[in-house]
């Protein structure tokens, strides 16, 4: 019995890559994200990389690099950059593939480890995120070229592959929130429903001039601390049923934009949302992707023949 339930999902996992445009999106998505970063903080770079940063680099293997400590990966700091610049590109087109996807995780490993206290738990799922797709096929869309004349064998690996890297991404995403609402639960201040009071009363997260506004309301500070609480803990859960699943989707959207805009966490924010369409039927993103081709394609013709 359970050899037959096993041969019939490996034969399902194996039939096509279920999230195939949403794969194929995630990458680009991220890739442009990791883009923005690295010219958000272009000037930047030397404090963080180079040898003008005040922070000493914890024990690991890029420790052990040629050189004392990491002394020549900040000596040679602007060419990893560049060069994991034109590594992002070429995933963004599709170039280089799997090789590209695996060359782009090990830049982003080197890069956070370069220097930890820059990163952030956005970077880490971005981090997760890239790993779980070097295996997955996400080369069918949003590519320069796509792959001809491939071998039925080799098609049902990659389907395989594709479609546990995306599963992967999902569990990964509702380990995330899980860990995170549990963690919460250990802390005194999320218990009694001060937390979020006190978030919004700090002044490095004080992303609007209402934010002194909403903490004279309790009731707010409240919902916003225990509504936290429960989302974080019940969507691992609730995500997986089918009714729920839209419902929730917006509720995630909902709650991260608004941090977005109220404590100014930004990158956490933008990475998990990006994670959401994997929970979305492959065709219902392929059909929105072609009405909105076909709008802009008509709302360009229009001009054209104005």
């Amino acid at each position: 019995m359970i050899q037959q339930q096993i041969k019939y999902y490996n034969d399902w996992l194996q039939q096509q890559n279920y999230k195939s445009f949403y794969l194929a999106f995630l990458r680009v998505s991220l890739s442009c994200w990791l883009l923005k970063e690295v010219c958000f903080h272009w000037t930047s770079m030397d404090l963080l990389y180079g040898h003008s940063g005040f922070v000493v680099s914890k024990n690991n293997f890029i420790s052990r690099l040629p050189g004392e400590g990491f002394s020549f990966a900040k000596s040679h700091y602007i060419w990893l950059i560049l060069a994991y610049i034109v590594v992002l590109l070429l995933n963004i087109l599709g170039i280089g593939r799997w090789f590209t996807a695996l060359l782009l995780f090990l830049m982003v490993y080197v890069l956070q480890k370069m220097n930890m206290s820059f990163v952030n738990g956005g970077d880490i799922m971005a981090r997760m995120i890239l790993l779980y797709l070097i295996f997955a096929g996400s080369y069918q869309y949003l590519v320069l070229s796509k792959q001809k004349n491939i071998y039925p064998a080799k098609i049902k690996l990659q389907n395989l592959l594709s479609n546990l890297a995306a599963l992967s991404i999902m569990l990964q995403l509702c380990v995330a929130y899980f860990s995170s609402g549990i963690a919460k639960l250990l802390e005194p201040l999320w218990r009694h429903g001060e937390a979020t009071y006190y978030a919004f009363c700090m002044e490095r997260y004080i992303g609007t001039p209402f934010n002194k506004y909403i903490v004279q309301h309790s009731w707010i500070n409240v919902i916003t601390n225990y509504g936290t609480l429960l989302f974080e803990l019940l969507f691992p859960l609730l995500i997986w049923i089918k009714k729920l699943r839209k419902p929730l989707l917006i509720s995630g959207i909902i709650f991260h934009v608004c941090i977005y805009i109220f404590l100014m966490i930004y990158g956490f924010e933008i990475v998990f949302v990006l994670t959401y369409g994997l929970f979305l039927p492959n065709q219902m993103l392929l059909d929105i992707a072609q009405k909105y081709k076909a709008y802009f394609w008509r709302k360009k013709t229009n001009t054209a023949t104005a």
